[in-house]
């Protein structure tokens, strides 16, 4: 036996009884009855899950949008896709600054703007857009339609000395000389459903066509 193992053996020989009161407690008859009673200790029913079936579907929908763009290849269309949409804003906006040649380039189709504004002077004087429009209208190409009526209306207000017509003059120029005319307002507005249709490649019907001589017509009264 080694020393330091007897030492504790005859240190635990010499530690005296204990000798001291044990008191027993016990709990209140009435005081046990009401708790047992207590809705707070009755463990019946099943607690109802703090998520509901939205959260637990929201949670599910961010998580695997968070995996698809952690994938590599989602990455990689993203970038695909905004590179798709520049490219298409800016073919669009080239388009309409040459005025629809860009698709007719494309498609190979012959445009139908042959009957540009930059005529001469003598042409415009000279031409009967009433005839012009009559046979337009009855092909049912209502943008020529449209052309033709607009440039009848510089004709008019060429005719009543409220704009000096000239080729290398832009619609803005022409409705800067009619000042404060009461034309002004019915022309500005035949210019702008104008140039909508003409470089905007909208495509106009029968009703839309006649919505724009309406409003040439407001003008010719005022002119």
């Amino acid at each position: 036996m080694s020393p330091l193992l007897g030492q504790a053996q005859d240190d635990a020989k010499q530690l005296p009884a204990d000798s001291s009161d044990i008191t027993v407690r016990t709990v209140n008859a009435e005081t046990f009855r009401e708790l047992a009673n207590s809705r707070e200790f009755e463990y019946n029913e099943i607690p109802e899950n703090p998520d509901s079936l939205w959260s637990r579907i929201r949670a599910w929908l961010f998580q695997l949008i968070g995996k698809i763009f952690d994938s590599k290849w989602a990455s990689i269309f993203i970038r695909i896709a905004f590179i798709g949409i520049f490219v298409a804003v800016l073919l669009s906006v080239i388009n309409q600054i040459l005025g629809g040649k860009l698709t007719t380039s494309f498609t190979g189709n012959k445009s139908d703007k042959d009957l540009s504004l930059n005529i001469t002077e003598e042409k415009l004087h000279q031409q009967d857009y009433d005839e012009l429009l009559q046979s337009a209208l009855e092909k049912n190409e209502f943008k020529n339609a449209v052309r033709i009526l607009y440039l009848k209306a510089l004709q008019d207000l060429t005719k009543a000395e409220l704009i000096t017509w000239k080729a290398n003059k832009t619609n803005s120029d022409y409705l800067r000389e009619l000042s404060s005319h009461p034309a002004k307002s019915t022309f500005s507005r035949l210019t702008y459903f104008y140039e909508y249709v003409e470089y905007g490649d909208f495509e106009i019907n029968r009703d839309g066509f006649q919505k724009f001589r309406d409003i040439y017509q407001t003008m010719e009264l005022n002119t």
